[in-house]
């Protein structure tokens, strides 16, 4: 019974306000490996998000010893932690920490691939300077806000005492125009010391009362650009995304949309010809998003990683929940 009243709780949210919840939005799902460089270390990272670790540890590993540095200090700033929770089982941890030749460095965590411009960043750059993203959530219409719980914890200035760090919760729109990736919208919410979780949320500016919108990149990081603190500490759970009411979001026609095969195995077909643009969410039994996407017309998500069992699923259109039904996944 408690599973099926947090089920509803699920799907009555989404039928109340346009808010879409974005891949592994409760960091539930990990993945986890080794970084590159002379001496690997173990990392990890959620699922559909990325960071710097793998990239800094090996880039300051082979090239340390170029500058001096024979052994650098090095490592990883993102962790899984099951502990300090907002909901669900798992939210992700997102240190600052000393690494050698870049000395105290934010945590970076973003839904798009992190690049880094190795020349510039040797070359003594600013991290935000040399640091680039790529990809993202594709959207359909304009992002009116991003929000997360958050909880924060400044680090130590070099005096041994709390600084006066912050983090911060980044969001940025891009919009394909005359073929170029061109950003079109941003916001920024700092993110201070609190003992507990609470939401934050980054409301988008647009440059243009014009421009579409194709992709939203989110970076959460550990630390501002200035009093930058050792160990500062910033948890991150349960992101969503809001759209400008009607503004290029697709009004579905209910039951229009065909979900197939049912039960499925390795791959869930999802025919939205006619009602590009729709919202589709699949939920576990116990209200888990596990999956989420902007449909285009012919689909597909992968259920070949999830567990057996029972799901639900919902199709959302501009104003609500238009059409809701269940499939099985069955090996």
């Amino acid at each position: 019974m408690k599973k099926i009243y947090f089920l509803l709780i699920a799907l009555i949210a989404g039928g109340c306000t346009f808010a879409q919840t974005l891949p592994n939005a409760g960091m539930e799902t990990w993945r986890t490996g080794t970084s590159g460089g002379t001496t690997p270390i173990n990392i990890q990272a959620p699922s559909q998000w990325y960071g710097l670790d793998s990239t800094v540890i090996a880039l300051l590993q082979e090239f340390g010893p170029l500058i001096g540095h024979a052994s650098p200090n090095v490592s990883a700033q993102i962790f899984e932690e099951s502990t300090i929770i907002h909901g669900g089982a798992h939210s992700a941890k997102v240190m600052t920490k000393y690494e050698d030749t870049l000395h105290y460095f934010a945590g970076l965590l973003s839904n798009s691939v992190v690049n880094i411009n190795v020349t510039a960043l040797m070359g003594g750059a600013s991290a935000g300077s040399a640091v680039t993203f790529s990809g993202g959530t594709p959207v359909v219409g304009r992002v009116a806000s991003v929000s997360a719980w958050v909880q924060y914890t400044p680090g130590k200035d070099s005096t041994g005492s709390v600084g006066l760090d912050s983090g911060s919760l980044t969001v940025n729109v891009f919009s394909t125009i005359h073929g170029v990736d061109s950003m079109v919208g941003t916001g920024i919410v700092n993110i201070g010391p609190s003992t507990s979780f609470h939401q934050v949320t980054a409301n988008v500016v647009y440059t243009d009362s014009l421009d579409g919108a194709d992709t939203v990149r989110i970076l959460v990081a550990s630390s501002g650009q200035s009093d930058v603190s050792d160990s500062s500490t910033l948890y991150v759970d349960d992101v969503t995304m809001t759209y400008v009411p009607g503004l290029g979001v697709k009004n579905v026609v209910a039951n229009d949309v065909k979900v197939y095969p049912n039960p499925a195995s390795e791959t869930l077909y999802i025919d939205a010809k006619g009602n590009e643009g729709a919202g589709f969410t699949l939920f576990s039994v116990n209200g888990q998003v596990v999956a989420n996407k902007v449909l285009s017309a012919n689909d597909a998500v992968d259920v070949s990683a999830l567990p057996e069992g029972l799901y639900f699923y919902t199709i959302t259109g501009k104003d609500n929940i238009v059409q809701r039904g269940k499939v099985s996944v069955v090996r």
